[in-house]
């Protein structure tokens, strides 16, 4: 079967790289076509550029394709129909290629529908292919090696000579070598001595470049005769794995039923030399040693490198582990503002993809600025920039389909309505007819109740927060004064879409306790937020009990998350646009509980009565000694940073290679705050060394978040951010671990750090 499947895929990617005439449509409405063609190391695809065109035909690489939609799906094609230079029956025809993290979109239209299914079957052939590598994949993908040969071989002999392989390391490998490192191991591969490296030359010496020394030496201290096994021969036994498996480790093991569904699995200790063996068969790549139950240095990179053997546990980042039948209010809600942005504030350039970005990130709470059309029907615009007006209703269509692919818990569609009453009803007739049974138009509760449904009782369901008034906005004696608020849905046909989450001003908690229902949604601004928690944060953390609290910054820069999260607020709306800090912790607090976008709180702030718990309790380490009706349990978290893998420079323009140290931060109560960092290493993104040991007490270790920075340090100018990784202390594997890094704009890389974890109970 498996050996079918692979002819089959080989015959469309062949049929990719003889090419096929495609159109390309543009925004404008303009179109032209061209032979597209995969290239013939399928790292690429492309298309060849007429004869009077002198400009050079673009290269859309395999490794940033996100996904391909058939059919008109992106907005573009929506465009195109809406001003009528397409058919409908060209929707059989189309395809949209999404790239670059999805900032990008390719929209192609084939003569035929069987070549757009072609097309469409390869590519998602590649990108799931592409999906599944890993950097031990990369450091053994010839194709990859090798392209570098191709790139850097300026003469085209086919070989590389010293200058070329300097140059390689340099700007492909981030890293320079003594002259003395370089040329011993230059040498050691270049059987002839002529000074130019063949290929398989090549490789030998990038796979030399890459030998893990730090493993090896961790292998010596569990094989038997450690210290007199070179590290071209060292080997584990399975008696030697189970054990460093086990004491080392504490590791456990995911069990797969069906290996068609990652979701499903029973987590299971390491207890048996059979489970070792599958381990073994399945990361070590020499066959001979698979026989003899034997892992070479190769096989435990191959193992600590892979997924389930990282720093998060997988069980918390891969399922709902939750209880999801709480409150609402029980729970941090992962959430945007200003969604429809794709930069920061101040720049034209926005894309309705980013809701869909937000949407597959985990985010459940994206915000709809709505505005009258000049066609009579409601456009999403921000109203402070020179972005481009979309149509509501193709917005709606758009997201539709991603609302719960990531996660199946509620979607909250925050509509900032600036629209008349005859656009209003167009939001709602829109709405109903797109949604259908999914969107909330009944409270399955009474008003009278003081508690709001669970996330398992609105799986699969839209809420829609917008304001709910019988009266102008202007004559509302519960507005503040210079308090602005959107324009109140009046009309009965469309207030039945605004059951759940009203939103209504900020009030202290007096007033709310008496005049605020469960069903009501205050919104604070971060000025509020810091006068209230420092007058009142009992009373602040009580209002969360009851109500869904809304947080929102005062400009375009995102909230601090940790301090509205230390009140029980569960809303923090953040800029997804910005690649800052706020967005960095953001991404890290919900990365657990299967990314459903949804984070139970710890019972201290879900039951604020009993605990009496304030965050302002605890400013400083024993400043005062955590009550009994707390339930938390201090920790030492002990971290040594060991190395760096395939470090990225922050700009690849730039000439100088990276001088790389890591930050190591925790956040969450503020008595837990602490920040340690390493020295840096000169001129060595590849395989940097620190081994430095940093230790942090931690109070409030549900509540903590641990962030990884990786910097470059610049003598002359700012130290540029690299990459990062943030997550719940509560998630971290101890042992042995690497960290797979993302870019500032939240990319995945193949960056990684290597780290041992401690944690103890104090």
């Amino acid at each position: 079967m498996a050996s079918n499947n692979n002819e089959h895929f080989n015959r469309i990617l062949t049929a990719l790289k003889n090419g096929s005439i495609l159109i390309k449509e543009k925004r404008n409405g303009e179109n032209y076509s061209r032979l597209f063609y995969l290239n013939e190391n399928e790292d690429f695809i492309s298309y060849y550029q007429p004869e009077n065109v002198f400009a050079q035909a673009h290269r859309y690489y395999i490794k940033d394709i996100d996904e391909v939609h058939i059919g008109f799906y992106s907005l573009t094609f929506d465009g195109i129909l809406r001003h009528k230079n397409a058919h409908l029956a060209g929707e059989n025809l189309a395809f949209t290629i999404l790239h670059n993290n999805y900032r990008n979109e390719l929209h192609l239209m084939a003569d035929d529908r069987r070549t757009r299914n072609v097309w469409v079957s390869g590519l998602k052939h590649l990108i799931d292919t592409q999906a599944q590598k890993r950097q031990r994949n990369l450091i053994r993908d010839t194709n990859w090696i090798l392209s570098h040969v191709r790139f850097e071989d300026k003469d085209k002999s086919n070989t590389l000579n010293k200058a070329e392989c300097k140059k390689f390391l340099a700007y492909s490998l981030n890293v320079e070598l003594s002259e003395d490192s370089f040329e011993k191991n230059f040498q050691k591969v270049n059987k002839n001595g002529d000074g130019n490296l063949t290929p398989n030359e090549f490789i030998d010496f990038f796979h030399i470049l890459t030998r893990r020394k730090d493993l090896y030496e961790i292998m010596q201290k569990y094989v038997k005769n450690g210290d007199d096994q070179s590290i071209e021969t060292i080997c584990m036994t399975t008696n030697e794995l189970l054990h460093f498996l086990q004491t080392v480790q504490n590791q456990k093991l995911l069990n797969y039923p069906s290996k068609q569904s990652k979701d499903n699995f029973t987590v299971q200790s390491i207890m048996t030399r059979k489970q070792v063996q599958e381990l073994i068969n399945e990361y070590e790549p020499n066959i001979e040693l698979q026989k003899k139950s034997l892992l070479s240095l190769d096989g435990f990179r191959n193992l600590l490198s892979s997924d389930d053997f990282c720093i998060m546990q997988p069980w918390c980042s891969r399922r709902t582990y939750q209880d999801m039948t709480r409150p609402l209010s029980d729970y941090f809600i992962n959430a945007s503002h200003n969604t429809y942005l794709f930069d920061n504030h101040g720049n034209d350039k926005n894309n309705p993809e980013v809701y869909n970005q937000a949407l597959r990130a985990g985010c459940r709470v994206i915000e709809i600025d709505c505005y009258d059309g000049h066609d009579g029907q409601p456009v999403v615009k921000h109203e402070y920039s020179s972005v481009k007006a979309y149509p509501f209703e193709s917005v709606i269509h758009f997201i539709e389909p991603n609302l719960f692919k990531t996660s199946p818990y509620p979607v909250i569609l925050s509509i900032e309505n600036h629209c008349s009453i005859k656009q209003q009803k167009e939001i709602a007739r829109i709405l109903k007819e797109i949604l259908g049974n999914r969107l909330i138009t009944e409270p399955p509760l009474s008003k009278s109740s003081w508690m709001l449904p669970s996330p398992e009782n609105l799986k699969h369901k839209v809420l829609i927060r917008s304001i709910k008034s019988s009266v102008p906005i202007k004559d509302s004696k519960l507005l503040k004064k210079n308090e602005k608020f959107d324009n109140p849905i009046v009309n009965n046909g469309i207030s039945d879409l605004f059951i759940y989450l009203e939103n209504v001003p900020f009030r202290d908690y007096n007033y709310t306790k008496d005049h605020y229902m469960c069903l009501q949604l205050p919104s604070l601004s971060e000025k509020e937020f810091k006068q209230t928690s420092h007058s009142d944060p009992l009373g602040l953390i009580k209002q969360t009990r009851k109500c869904l609290l809304r947080i929102h910054s005062d400009n375009s820069n995102n909230p601090n998350p940790i301090d509205p999260w230390n009140f029980g607020i569960q809303i923090v709306a953040v800029n997804y646009q910005n690649n800052d800090s706020s967005m960095e912790l953001c991404h890290g607090k919900f990365l657990d509980n299967g990314k459903c976008g949804y984070i139970l709180k710890p019972n201290y702030l879900m039951h604020s009565d009993k605990a009496k718990f304030n965050p302002l309790d605890y400013l400083i380490k024993s400043s005062n000694k955590i009550s009994k009706n707390i339930l938390e349990y201090p920790q030492r978290l002990i971290i040594t940073i060991i190395s760096g893998q395939f470090l990225y420079r922050s700009n690849r323009n730039k000439n100088d290679i990276s001088n790389p140290y890591v930050v190591v931060s925790t956040h969450g109560i503020v008595c837990d705050k602490q920040v340690q960092k390493t020295k840096f290493i000169q001129n060595n993104g590849l395989n940097p060394l620190w081994n430095e040991t940093f230790e942090f007490e931690i109070s409030f270790p549900q509540m903590c978040l641990i962030c990884f920075d990786v910097y470059d340090y610049d003598i002359y100018s700012h130290d540029d951010h690299l990459a990062y990784f943030c997550l719940p202390l509560t998630t971290i594997q101890t042992g042995y671990r690497h960290i797979y890094l993302r870019t500032k704009d939240r990319d995945s890389t193949y960056s990684s750090l290597f780290v041992h974890v401690v944690i103890e109970n104090t």
